[in-house]
């Protein structure tokens, strides 16, 4: 009865996939309101066979449903089913993946296709499918992307292809990371089987076509369906490896030139591949027209798809002739368009306006065809291809109109900038470059644009070229000065504060051997205030506050008709220096100092000085909060919060920033509430404080999670700004009750910062203060008064013994010497902790 039992079920389950087959992969899901079309790929005109390769596929993503009999298992969190298909280039990889999601598109309630060929390449394909479902841009890219992972989350049913992913690649991985937990599928294709285990357990290879298959094909291709070639097209097809990159272009040079096939197969080796009919049809090419060949080699340096006709003409100024002259003559492009095309070399897209193409040519054609150039041919091209991008790419990347079409124009920017040949071994120069500042100028623009979208980690190799660049002499002192500062600024932001350090030294360097420019001493005021920030991190508070003063005193000299904001900027930035070295009444003047520097336009006030007038409530904010006036601080901060959520969006990372400050105000709030509930006996304001405390504490909740989802996406590159969430998480957590969790969090926290900074900085010591009572709540008073004697320890060396960040350690230290009966040591603990207090407000 048993094992009849268990035939039954297996039947049933064979069945149910039988049946989820042909079923919509959310049967009973709708399709989400706007959901975009599908994104994919046309299928080539001749595609052939690939069923068995088809059913792998759908096994791999659509396995046996656990709903019936004894193969029933609990999931209750959705996960996408990922199938890994690797093989050679050219296998058709590519066209199988699209013959795949063609067929399935009504199984899914979305299908979008993404080019994962490079980093850049796979975001901008997210970025675009997340403006198609009304995502709004943030300039923070990983905000977007949180999004749409969130959204797709909501929405399952879906389908994403990654196309030519690779395993090591990050972003990659953090997208697939990305989308644990949400219910769709997702097909990659790639070059080789490892490295997807994480991911998926049963990578399948694609080969070439079966002998009928391509035989199929090569009929098919070559319009020889009465089978009079067949013997012929299969020695073809044999002699190939039954290739299909290299059976396609071998029947499209037989269709162009009218050569029989055994005439083709005379001028191939007998092991031959798809270098072999690439050569071929070179050479056929190169006899009738030399300038298709040349604009395959300009395409060859660019990305491999999306390459617009509308901007090549605009811009073919740049391109070296003679396919210079063809661009200029649109019959004689189109002609050579149609040629390479004809060869299967080439592939165009309607844009669906009449005259509006984009190009594309397979990766693997790209290859051969920078494999087949000289040092000097790959020199020549790759340098016009960095002179095309430098031409597309918005001259202001950093302003808001300028995004799409950055972000657009990236893969091509990769593309050029990754290929790029520098130099010519034999004299060191870079003779063929008509321009050779405009790489400079490429690269300045590109990691400006990573800049502004919060990408530190993405532009600071850019900028770190660019100033090579200018040092051998592409780009001008002001240049070479304006990038060393760049390279400075990524360090800053990506805490390698060192690195910054001598970066900024040398951009001053630069800009006070010209002292008497007026750009060079507007630039050292930049470097200033820069080198005025990386000294703060450091703690070296002195030489921070003379670096941002003599900025102050360049800006003094241009006169009242220099813009104000920037000198507003300059003391806000010494109001920072002043109170992170304890001395807040200074640091409020200096804030109050900066506002009345920027003149009030009343209604026609610019957003800028709008938003800079909420960074200085937002610091009035923090000083509040340092002096412990709570109340205070909420409401600045509050004020503060809707202002940047407004001009900078709700997920920006300074409104990020100001929210992180406002849940640990009102996270001590709650606590203050909860203590004075514990401090009275009478019922109904004991319950009244206790809901205070609840309200309180869902608010700083609310208001720090989607500021710590924000940096996690982020942590590789910048987990000191992670760390930071991570302190007001572990003592938020303590507060709602959670020790462990607690413990975990800010231990986390401990290490981050250990890793980044070492074990004796003050940012360590933080997170160790926070520690300490979390130690107590656990029972563990002696590990708890090690913890808060370390970091009083670290606070008194890095920043004196008076320093404000001393009180929390003392109050924590004086409830362990409470604890264990050390009444008096309590008292004089909190005493001291008293005195820094009353300190607080003296200049």
């Amino acid at each position: 009865m048993g094992a009849a039992a268990a035939l039954v079920a297996l039947a049933a389950a064979a069945k149910d996939y039988h049946d989820r087959s042909r079923e919509p992969i959310g049967a009973g899901l709708a399709r989400p309101l706007g959901a975009p079309p599908h994104k994919l790929p046309l299928l080539g005109k001749y595609f052939t066979g690939r069923e068995p390769q088809h059913d792998q596929i759908s096994k791999r993503l659509r396995p046996p449903s656990n709903r019936h009999g004894l193969l029933r298992r609990k999931q209750p969190v959705p996960l996408p089913h990922i199938c890994v298909m690797y093989g050679t280039s050219g296998a058709g990889k590519s066209q199988l993946a699209v013959s795949h999601a063609r067929r399935q598109l009504e199984r899914h309630t979305l299908t979008w296709w993404l080019n994962a060929s490079r980093p850049d390449t796979l975001r901008t394909e997210l970025l675009e499918l997340a403006g198609h479902i009304n995502i709004p841009d943030q300039a923070n890219k990983n905000v977007v992307l949180t999004k749409l992972w969130n959204w797709l989350r909501a929405n399952p049913g879906w389908l994403l292809v990654f196309d030519d992913a690779r395993p090591d690649d990050p972003v990659v991985r953090e997208q697939l990371e990305s989308l644990r937990g949400a219910g769709g599928e997702v097909l990659i294709t790639t070059r080789g089987p490892g490295g997807w285990e994480d991911f998926s357990a049963l990578p399948f290879e694609l080969r070439g076509f079966s002998p009928d298959e391509g035989l199929e094909f090569l009929q098919k291709r070559t319009s020889s369906a009465d089978g009079k070639d067949a013997p012929e097209l299969t020695a073809l097809g044999e002699q190939l490896g039954w290739l299909p990159l290299a059976l396609e272009q071998a029947a499209a040079h037989i269709v162009k030139t009218g050569v029989t096939v055994q005439e083709y197969l005379r001028g191939l080796p007998r092991k031959a591949n798809d270098e072999d009919t690439f050569r071929l049809a070179i050479a056929e090419i190169t006899q009738t027209s030399p300038a298709a060949v040349d604009l395959l080699r300009l395409f060859a340096f660019l990305a491999s798809q999306d390459i617009r006709r509308v901007q090549l003409v605009e811009h073919g100024a740049v391109v070296p002739a003679p396919l210079r002259e063809v661009m200029d003559d649109p019959p004689a492009f189109n002609r050579e368009v149609r040629l390479l095309e004809a060869h299967s070399l080439l592939t165009r897209t309607d844009e669906g306006r009449i005259g509006h193409f984009s190009y594309g040519m397979h990766p693997r054609v790209q290859e051969l065809i920078r494999e087949q150039l000289d040092i000097r041919g790959r020199l020549a091209w790759s340098q016009a291809a960095a002179r095309l991008v430098e031409a597309w790419f918005p001259a202001e990347p950093d302003q808001f109109e300028s995004r799409a079409e950055c972000e657009r124009l990236m893969p091509h920017a990769e593309a050029a900038i990754a290929k790029l040949v520098w130099l010519d071994g034999k004299d060191g120069a870079l003779g063929a470059s008509q321009d050779p500042e405009a790489l400079a100028r490429l690269l300045h623009r590109v990691g400006v644009y990573q800049e502004t979208r919060c990408e530190w980690g993405r532009a600071l190799p850019l900028f770190t070229q660019e100033a090579d660049l200018c040092r051998i002499g592409l780009g001008s002192p002001l240049r070479h000065a304006t990038a060393k500062l760049a390279v400075a600024r990524q360090h800053y932001l990506l805490a390698s504060l060192g690195d910054g350090e001598a970066e900024c030294q040398e951009a001053l360097r630069l800009c006070q051997a010209h002292d008497g420019d007026t750009d060079f001493q507007l630039l050292q005021a930049k470097c200033q205030r820069q080198l005025g920030g990386i000294m703060r991190e450091r703690n070296r508070f002195r030489e921070a506050r003379k670096a941002v003063r003599a900025a102050v005193a360049i800006y003094q000299r241009q006169g009242p008709e220099w813009d104000t904001l920037d000198r507003a900027v300059a003391e806000q930035e010494i109001g920072m220096i002043y109170r992170n070295a304890g001395r807040l009444p200074r640091a409020e003047q200096c804030y109050r100092r900066a506002l009345d520097l920027v003149p009030n336009r009343g209604s026609q006030e610019p957003s800028q000085f709008v938003v800079f007038r909420a960074m200085i409530e937002r610091d009035l904010g923090i000083v509040a909060q340092d002096r412990g006036d709570l109340d205070t601080a909420r409401v600045k901060l509050t004020h503060a919060l809707s202002v940047f959520r407004e001009y900078r969006g709700n997920e920006d990372f300074e409104t990020a920033q100001v929210a992180k400050f406002l849940a640990d105000v009102t996270r001590r709030l709650g606590e203050r509430a909860h203590a004075a509930a514990r401090g009275t006996r009478h019922p109904l304001r004991i319950r009244r404080l206790r809901r205070t405390e609840r309200l309180h504490l869902t608010q700083a909740e609310t208001l720090l999670m989607p500021v710590l989802e924000l940096h996690r996406k982020r942590r590789a590159t910048e987990a000191h700004k992670y760390a930071a969430c991570l302190n007001k998480l572990g003592s938020l957590r303590l507060s709602q009750g959670h020790v462990d969790e607690a413990r975990r969090t800010l231990e986390e926290a401990v290490a981050i910062y250990a890793d980044k900074y070492g074990v004796r900085h003050h940012y360590r010591a933080k997170s160790l203060t926070r520690l300490g009572p979390v130690l107590l709540a656990a029972k563990e008073r002696t590990e708890a008064e090690l913890v808060l004697r370390e970091a009083e320890g670290i606070f008194k060396e890095a920043l004196g013994p008076h320093h404000p960040v001393l009180m929390a350690v003392y109050e924590h230290l004086a409830d362990c010497a409470h604890d264990r009966g050390g009444h008096d040591e309590a008292t004089a603990l909190r005493a001291e902790a008293a005195r820094i207090r009353g300190s607080l407000w003296l200049m």
